[in-house]
């Protein structure tokens, strides 16, 4: 005898079948699948928010303000994202780090589903937040009705639950790196923004993390959900690299865990920096900092021993970038052509779009060795 659930699935089918007649040979596609997910999580997302929308708005609605369309909209759409991203990102959860220890497999899965929802909903958070922004200015003093205000909250939240579902359900290092720049540049740019101190370009991008202001509070947490997400990104690179490594010649000196963990180690000093401000212990941020630089040098230098027979145009290119940083470090000390925040910020670019270029070298050589 049938269950019931099965009766029912046979009856929605047989009903859907009826009413949009035509082959459906593409549903059990993962792609197919995982719109269908998205489109769900739309949905509930959107009664969701109504019903909220529906008991929270009541008379003249302003666009902006403790109760308003622009607020609530910010809040559910950061709620919503994070709970697409995280439940999305459990049935697809990233490889553990080769050689990982079954304590160390799951907190590494704990971090990946942390870091993704906190990012997902990080990068909701500033988007909805940017266009009320520029909407409260071209529409001053506008004023609105339940209804009008519920369908705002309902469709940012469909939207921000079908994209998040679509782009959880599918992280690539390519995304994830996309992510990560998105994510911290908007976090570090609404900071910036928002900081009370006029003058912390004179002193290093650290001071936007000082004080208990909006601004602080902004930027620690942008440090900290970065770092989170690059120890995320080693746990994708790690398979990629072992791919492209069983393809390459034999080498005595290669050694792609290092390179994995070495990656653990640059986000969890991220994440430290972010943790403890320069204000509650200048020798323990400034620990975490020194410690982000000298893994990452390190692992520059010893990059052509660790991937032994990776792009020579790309290890061509990592001098480069070391070059460049070791320029721009004498440039602030001893020359003192410039200051701490500007080598922070000639460092942060380059250091970005060596990350962006070698997450693209990784796609392609495993890709090439795929093909091949």
């Amino acid at each position: 005898m049938p269950t019931l659930r099965l009766r029912i699935r046979r009856a929605t089918d047989s009903l859907f079948q009826l009413l949009y007649p035509g082959e459906d040979h593409l549903r059990d596609a993962p792609a197919a699948q995982r719109e269908v997910r998205a489109m769900s999580a739309a949905l509930i997302a959107a009664i969701a928010a109504a019903i909220v929308g529906l008991i929270v708005f009541y008379g003249d609605v302003p666009l902006w303000g403790p109760v308003s369309p622009g607020t609530l909209g910010m809040l559910l759409a950061a709620l919503t994202a994070m709970t697409a991203a995280a439940i999305e990102h459990t049935r697809f959860p990233l490889p553990s780090l080769p050689g990982s220890s079954p304590m160390s497999a799951r907190i590494q899965r704990v971090v990946n589903v942390v870091s993704i929802s906190l990012v997902h909903g990080g990068i909701a958070l500033l988007v909805v937040g940017l266009t009320n922004a520029v909407l409260v200015r071209g529409f001053t003093g506008l004023k609105l009705d339940v209804f009008t205000s519920t369908m705002i909250v309902t469709i940012l939240c469909a939207v921000t639950a079908y994209a998040t579902t679509l782009s959880a359900g599918d992280i690539t290092t390519t995304r994830l790196s996309t992510l990560l720049a998105v994510f911290m540049t908007g976090g570090v740019v609404v900071a910036m923004l928002t900081t009370s101190d006029a003058q912390w370009w004179k002193l290093h991008f650290s001071e936007l993390g000082v004080g208990t202001d909006l601004s602080g509070k902004i930027f620690n947490a942008t440090l900290i959900v970065s770092g989170l997400l690059l120890a995320s990104l080693a746990t994708l690179m790690a398979p990629a690299l072992e791919t492209w490594a069983e393809g390459a010649p034999p080498s005595r000196t290669r050694n792609i865990r290092v390179v994995g963990w070495s990656f653990v180690a640059i986000g969890a000093c991220l994440a430290g920096v972010g943790t403890v401000p320069v204000n509650v212990s200048v020798l323990v941020h400034n620990s975490f900092a020194t410690g982000m630089a000298v893994v990452f040098g390190v692992l520059l230098i010893g990059l052509r021993w660790l991937l032994d027979g990776f792009s020579r145009t790309f290890l061509l290119f990592s001098d480069v970038c070391l070059i460049g940083i070791a320029v721009s470090a004498i440039l602030f000390w001893p020359v003192q052509y410039y200051n701490l925040a500007a080598f922070e910020l000639v460092a942060a670019g380059i250091i970005f779009g060596w990350l962006i270029i070698f997450l693209r070298h990784i796609d392609a050589s495993t890709r090439t060795r795929v093909s091949g």
